[in-house]
């Protein structure tokens, strides 16, 4: 089928000049140009990228990279918030090729992001022609490498026993904590199957966490022995750090820091409108609790932590849960766990100098940054699932659910509730100091794997401290041509 330009009124299309006039427009049927296969190429990896949180700038360099490679014309690439647009100025005898998708989130799984990452790196590297590039896309897509759902169940529950780790060595505690965990994991994939939206699932989870927490100081009062002299606070608070800990807020604040302005702003929206999604569900919980005969208050006072040790090996457990939870290749899981124990160490050591909890935790983000970038690139795993991992135990949840907890006990004018927007402006504020420091650690973390690169390959024999990589190319292809 052919497509004839407009033609003005009263003109006759069989005339030579009209038709050196008006050219026809380019032609697309099922076998595409290569310039618009590689363009759509460059915007599935956009997409599935930026759906999995990564920061708009990094999405836009690896889609440069793709175009870059095999388009003959420059493409501008824009991204605002869950949109996606690509344009490419042919010349002035055909018209611009613009082409726009909305991104839909989706579930982290940084071993995608890791393939993805580096199919686009050996297509910068001229390894891959865009038949081949299409071929592995494909195959990623099709076949994502994931563990299974038991695995990331279990995972996701150890986030909260982690949490208890930090503040407890009752082993029941820890157990109940965990168990709870499960249930809520169970919730939220109830409510995805039944595609509901993520505000309400938050609201969902933190009242199931909240109901079962007063349930299990019910049963302690009652005198069964194995629930007796347990904290409810603690299992709400476990509960709430693993909702908290799949918010994006690094990638926001990075997103800022790159001058991604609307991007950022609407995801740190999605964070404020998911953070009040769980204060509402924690409210529903406490009034259906005391509605069901067993209500709890619900303490605002800070839990106090336990050991130096204690919370270092539940930092720990924490980032290990958290990386295996978002689908990190297993050789960086253990990586994240240590990242995680020394970023709350020099966390303790600065403040041992005095130095306030906002600037302590400014450094030791900037440490977890620098060293997940230096591991990222030696063992080819995305930084950003080791820095999210890393940080998970510098976040102030606690904090920020004392602060709403204070917000929310007390009325307005009472000195208590001033304490509150305190502690929560506090808690913001070291949310803000770590997503900056991890973004300036991992910053500062490239240039200087550059020159840990150099020094390497001026060692003897460098090709023995090489991390060896191993490129995939389809059975039975030629070898890779220039395009």
């Amino acid at each position: 089928m052919k497509w004839w330009p407009r033609l003005r009124p009263h003109t006759d299309a069989s005339s030579p000049d009209v038709a050196s006039a008006y050219p026809q427009f380019e032609k697309f049927g099922e076998n595409l140009t290569p310039n618009l296969r590689a363009i759509r190429f460059a915007m599935t990896t956009s997409e599935l990228l930026l759906a999995m949180g990564v920061s708009a700038n990094s999405v836009v360099a690896m889609a440069l990279d793709i175009t870059e490679t095999y388009c003959t014309r420059r493409v501008h690439v824009d991204i605002s918030s869950n949109l996606i647009m690509f344009s490419q100025l042919r010349g002035i005898d055909k018209e611009p090729l613009t082409l726009i998708r909305s991104v839909v989130a989706r579930d982290t799984n940084n071993m995608t992001i890791q393939a993805l990452q580096r199919l686009i790196r050996h297509i910068k590297e001229g390894r891959l022609t865009l038949d081949h590039a299409e071929i592995e896309l494909d195959a990623i897509i099709k076949k994502p490498s994931t563990y299974p759902w038991w695995v990331v169940m279990i995972a996701n529950a150890s986030v909260a026993a982690g949490v208890a780790i930090m503040f407890t060595r009752d082993w029941r505690a820890i157990l109940t904590t965990f168990l709870i965990g499960i249930v809520i994991d169970r919730v939220l994939a109830l409510l995805i199957k039944r595609a509901i939206p993520t505000f309400f699932r938050q609201i969902a989870a933190a009242a199931s966490a909240t109901i079962l927490a007063a349930l299990v100081a019910f049963l302690g009062n009652q005198g069964v022995d194995f629930f007796s002299g347990m904290n409810p606070t603690l299992i709400v608070v476990g509960g709430i750090i693993m909702l908290v800990a799949g918010l994006t807020i690094v990638s926001a604040i990075q997103d800022a820091i790159d001058e991604y302005y609307l991007t950022a702003t609407a995801r740190i929206l999605k964070v404020a409108m998911l953070t009040v999604g769980i204060v509402i569900g924690i409210l529903i919980g406490l009034y259906s609790a005391r509605k069901l005969g067993y209500g709890i208050a619900v303490s605002p006072d800070p839990l106090l932590a336990g050991t130096l040790n204690m919370q270092l090996l539940g930092a720990a457990v924490l980032a290990v849960a958290y990386a295996i939870f978002t689908h990190t290749h297993f050789r960086a899981v253990l990586w994240a766990g240590l990242i995680a124990a020394g970023g709350l160490a020099i966390s303790f050591n600065v403040r041992e100098y005095e130095i306030a909890a906002i600037p302590a935790s400014g450094v030791a983000a900037i440490f977890v940054g620098l060293v997940a970038s230096l591991l990222s690139r030696w063992w080819r795993t995305p930084s950003a699932g080791m820095i999210a991992a890393g940080i998970l135990p510098l976040v102030p949840g606690l904090a920020l659910y004392n602060g709403l907890m204070q917000l929310i006990n007390y009325p307005p004018g009472d000195p208590f509730f001033f304490r509150g927007l305190g502690t929560l402006f506090n808690a913001v504020a070291i949310a803000l100091a770590i997503a900056a420091g991890a973004s300036f650690g991992s910053l500062i973390g490239q240039p200087l794997h550059k020159q840990l690169t150099m020094r390497r390959n001026m060692l003897p024999f460098p090709h023995l401290f090489r991390h060896s990589q191993r490129v995939k190319t389809p059975a039975n292809s030629p070898e890779p041509t220039s395009v």
